[in-house]
């Protein structure tokens, strides 16, 4: 059996592009489960409670010599410790490379579009479009819209947009009635701690040799997150020593007002004093190339 899932913390664009891409070699007579390796946030939740669909299981079992297919990242420091162990036959992502060493040749598509979701739907071939049910499309859907922030993200591509106008009318949802619940779901943060925020959406990258955490939040005004400032900044401080990063970055990034304020904490980073940065709502696109040039 093939173990497919996406990255630690994982966010919608992972676990739903996971469940489709299990159900994706199912229909073509692979033998593949879908798994999630974290607590869903209420977004994701949100996603599969539209959808009727239950939601990947927890992957709490060693990867030690089983076949793999990774969903949506490339990097060994956001996969399961056992991930070295594993046999990686497969490979669908729109990240950046990151490193991974496979013990065979695996099949691998990776793609500069907005979703890893945009991506798997391009593989998919009519024949296998034909098996999807407006229930699994929504999965997709979601997957798409949450990456993109509903196709208001510069990693938006022109391919994004045909695969959520698709998958639309696939899923036979309401359009903007679907976008509104999901960003309202996106930008939920009431009743939640600084470690919970830390985690909803983190992952570990390697730049210029310093092990970098940066953890994401995207929020309908940055006023949400004003009163939790100071907890947030200690949890910082306590990543920098337990997880070994040089540098803990947290991206809270205004969807409305398409801005992003950067806090830091580690050794790494010199002139570490907080910064807002206008049009910045991307990670990958242009937070990562903007440590690059502080870091290299």
């Amino acid at each position: 059996m093939i173990h497919v899932f996406g990255h630690l913390n994982p966010d919608s664009g992972t676990v739903c592009t996971a469940y489709m891409a299990a159900r994706w070699l199912t229909i073509k007579g692979r033998n593949a489960q879908a798994f999630r390796l974290g607590e869903l946030n209420r977004e994701t939740n949100y996603i599969f409670r539209h959808a009727g669909l239950t939601p990947p299981p927890l992957l709490d079992d060693s990867l030690a010599g089983k076949d793999v297919w990774l969903v949506d990242f490339t990097e060994p420091a956001q996969g399961p410790a056992s991930l070295n162990e594993s046999n990686v036959v497969g490979i669908i992502d729109h990240h950046r490379l990151g490193g991974l060493i496979t013990q065979l040749p695996p099949e691998v598509w990776i793609k500069p579009v907005g979703s890893s979701a945009t991506l798997l739907w391009q593989l998919m071939t009519p024949t296998i479009r034909h098996e999807i049910s407006p229930s699994e499309a929504i999965l997709l859907l979601g997957a798409a819209l949450s990456d993109t922030v509903a196709l208001r993200s510069p990693t938006t591509t022109d391919e994004d947009r045909q695969a959520v106008d698709e998958l639309c009318s696939l899923a036979k949802v309401d359009r903007e009635d679907f976008i509104r619940n999901l960003l309202t779901a996106k930008t939920d943060i009431v009743g939640l701690n600084a470690d919970e925020l830390l985690n909803k959406d983190s992952k570990m990258f390697d730049i210029s040799g310093n092990k970098v955490l940066v953890a994401q939040l995207e929020l309908y005004s940055l006023d949400q997150a004003e009163p939790l400032i100071d907890e947030l900044k200690s949890a910082m401080e306590q990543r920098v020593t337990t997880s070994g990063a040089g540098l803990v970055v947290l991206m809270l990034t205004d969807i409305s007002a398409e801005c992003s304020r950067l806090y830091f904490a580690g050794p790494a980073l010199t002139d570490n004093a907080p910064c807002t940065i206008a049009g910045m709502l991307s990670r990958k696109k242009q937070l990562l190339p903007w440590l690059h040039a502080r870091l290299g």
